[in-house]
């Protein structure tokens, strides 16, 4: 049997080169290969070996309608660090007249790798680890501000009651199973994730409100210390969009190419 040890590194730069030559489908045959010969423990070391902007260029050509085995092995943190580069590719101009587009495509790649196996310990990782980000927070933000009444009414029955004995609603958007997922797993990652969602919410001082973009304000017998407006999925995509690194996120990990994959976004 080859030594996979050896053959691992020459397998990571083939993927780096298929992915930024825009062969995706192809990398994710070189994933395939390398699981039937080596085993997925072996995939799971070259994806944990790439540059996350590469993880992320080709992990985002997939989602839940996608198998990909990439989706389904890729290392928590690895993943993590791969969200940075997501919102690479936007402009301004799209997140300000495409939200929707972009906040779908979003939820897509997240839902797809969190849900992709029945794992709850892999889901608790992802979420964990992801959620320890600034930008993998803003990420998440962004999926909620899609719903935010929903959101507004989960968090008031956790609130209220804890996590573990919520979440009922009268609502069955998408990205419910995700938020009671995060506050059942995480309840420090959920209060960040609403705290990026709603900055000036203070629990027991002020109110949770949906719409931030049309309200004049004039509503506000108190102000602000009544309210806590949410922010817009437009916001949130921008604040993703800067959070972008120039660089990756990591120092060049063992058997990479550093020239490979730097920089491209910049």
């Amino acid at each position: 049997m080859p030594d996979n040890k050896t053959n691992l590194p020459a397998i990571s730069r083939q993927v780096t080169e298929l992915v930024l030559a825009g062969s995706t489908e192809h990398a994710e045959e070189a994933f395939n290969e390398a699981a039937e010969q080596f085993g997925d423990l072996a995939v799971v070391e070259v994806l944990d070996s790439l540059e996350p902007q590469v993880a992320s260029l080709h992990l985002s050509a997939f989602d839940g309608g996608k198998l990909s085995l990439a989706t389904l092995l890729i290392p928590p943190k690895a993943w993590a660090e791969s969200l940075a580069f997501f919102a690479a590719t936007w402009d301004e101009d799209t997140i300000e007249d495409e939200p929707e587009v972009l906040a779908e495509a979003l939820f897509a790649h997240i839902h797809g790798v969190v849900f992709a196996s029945d794992d709850h310990e892999r889901r608790a990782a992802l979420i964990h680890e992801a959620l320890a980000t600034d930008w993998g927070t803003t990420a998440f933000a962004v999926l909620f501000s899609t719903a935010m009444e929903e959101i507004i009414e989960i968090a008031n029955d956790i609130h209220n009651h804890g996590a573990h004995r919520s979440g009922q609603t009268t609502s069955d958007h998408d990205v419910i199973p995700l938020a009671l997922e995060i506050a059942r797993t995480d309840e420090d990652a959920w209060n960040r994730v609403l705290f990026e969602l709603f900055p000036d919410w203070q629990p027991g001082a002020n109110e949770l409100r949906a719409d931030s973009e049309d309200d004049d304000g004039d509503d506000d017998e108190h102000g602000d210390q009544e309210y806590a407006s949410g922010r817009s999925t437009r916001e949130l995509l921008l604040r993703l969009r800067k959070q972008v690194p120039s660089k990756a996120v990591s120092t060049p990990k063992k058997g990479a190419r550093p020239s490979l994959g730097e920089d491209i976004f910049a």
